[in-house]
């Protein structure tokens, strides 16, 4: 009987090395053993002085498990991070400085690993490179070229502006439906409440007048004695559906679908393709501003977008200019059902004359014009048909329960 062998999980390892001019420098860095530390230090020109274990302790797991670092904190580290690089503060010194100033634990602990790469001799980009879940591919890449084109300060001074502007479109959106999420919450609790706990109470009463009970009142008696019967099959029947929505969406095909389906819908749709294109026009637009090669920022701004059906489109885009082929013409071919026509003209006259960079801006621009009023539009139109709703279900519990009390009443009068 044959066993698998098991697979060693990578430790950190802490070294003190010199590099090829003499210069003492400190790291970390993942390997098996202490022997493919060693290995890796030979592969990157480094002749190791001491080689020691990280042991990590059981509340670091937790919190590595636990943290999470909020946009606001990668926006604010971002933006103070340039200002400081603008007045001359050395970068090792500023990345310090962030450091002793953050109140996140889960940014905090990045940032020691990102100096410790830094300070041993790697760049920025490559330490940052490290943390995906902190710095993803659009802002190392960003961060890369700034480097490269020696301009590092303004390149981040663009990506706190890219995270501000996108924390608040997303907090004008979640403001314009908490409202409604609440009142129409409430409002089905209400009801439910009233269905279960208060109509019961007038059905004894009701039965023993032997009087006709309304339709209203019937059919909210017969929803209580369904779920007072069915109760528990109710809740595990909604619990198993919503627990293969979520195991679906998870998937590739499911997300596709979910995302198609989110991009097509007449109410979200036209903010979602909105904010899609928004978000596209403003990541291009910054990669190959900052000198990002044409097709690996076609490839960032695609899968930044926020959706895999548009990221799909996109990866196609990315495709027919690898051959050779305009990025206006690629775009519609291939997203003409996605990107509005004028859109697509404005892009091909910015290409042609060399100025796609400017026409992205103001792309970008206009589309968070337009998704603000939307968002403004669907909120003044959700409301009123809120309130509607609300009315609606308020007179027929009310019909339900004082047309029997009235029919009672006027049986009464009778005898």
């Amino acid at each position: 009987m044959a066993f698998g062998t098991k697979t060693k999980t990578p430790q950190t390892y802490s070294y003190i090395a010199k590099n090829d001019s003499g210069t003492v420098v400190r790291g970390d860095l993942k390997a098996i053993s202490e022997d493919s530390a060693l290995q890796q230090l030979d592969r990157k020109g480094l002749d190791p002085i001491s080689v020691s274990l990280v042991k990590e302790s059981l509340w670091e797991k937790d919190v590595t498990f636990f943290e999470r670092v909020p946009a606001q904190a990668i926006y604010t580290f971002t933006r103070q991070l340039s200002v400081m690089l603008k007045a001359g503060v050395p970068l090792v010194d500023a990345l310090d400085s962030m450091k002793g100033e953050s109140t996140n634990p889960g940014l905090n602990k990045a940032l020691t690993q990102v100096i410790s790469d830094v300070s041993g001799g790697q760049p920025l980009s490559s330490a940052m490179g490290k943390h995906p879940k902190l710095f993803n591919s659009m802002f190392v890449n960003i961060v890369r070229a700034g480097e490269s084109s020696g301009v590092l300060d303004d390149v981040l001074l663009q990506l706190a502006d890219f995270i501000n502007h996108d924390l608040r479109l997303k907090m004008g959106i979640k403001q314009a439906i908490r409202y409604p999420a609440i009142v129409v919450g409430i409002t089905i609790f209400v009801g439910i409440y009233a269905v279960t706990f208060i109509l019961p109470r007038f059905s004894s009463l009701f039965s023993q007048t032997n009087i006709a009970l309304p339709l209203p009142t019937r059919i909210l008696l017969g929803m209580d004695q369904f779920i007072q019967s069915y109760f528990y099959h109710i809740i595990v029947v909604i619990a198993l559906i919503l627990f293969a929505l979520y195991r679906y969406i998870k998937t590739d095909n499911g997300r596709f679908r979910f995302d198609k389906i989110l991009f097509f819908s007449p109410i979200f749709g036209p903010i979602n393709q909105k904010m899609s294109l928004s978000r596209f026009c403003h990541v291009f637009e910054t990669l190959d501003r900052s000198g990002v090669p044409i097709l690996q920022a076609l490839d960032i701004a695609g899968k930044t977008v926020g959706n895999t059906f548009i990221q799909g489109r996109l990866g196609k885009v990315k495709g027919d200019v690898e051959i050779g082929r305009k990025v206006a013409r690629s775009l519609t071919d291939h997203t003409k059902d996605i990107f509005p026509p004028h859109v697509l003209k404005m892009i091909n006259v910015g290409e042609e004359s060399g100025a796609l960079d400017d026409m992205l801006k103001e792309i970008a621009i206009m589309t968070d014009v337009e998704t603000e009023d939307h968002v403004e539009r669907l909120t003044a139109t959700i409301e009123p048909v809120i309130t509607v709703f609300m009315g609606i279900m308020i007179l027929t519990l009310s019909l339900s329960i004082f047309l029997p009390i009235w029919d009672m009443y006027e049986a009464l009068a009778n005898r």
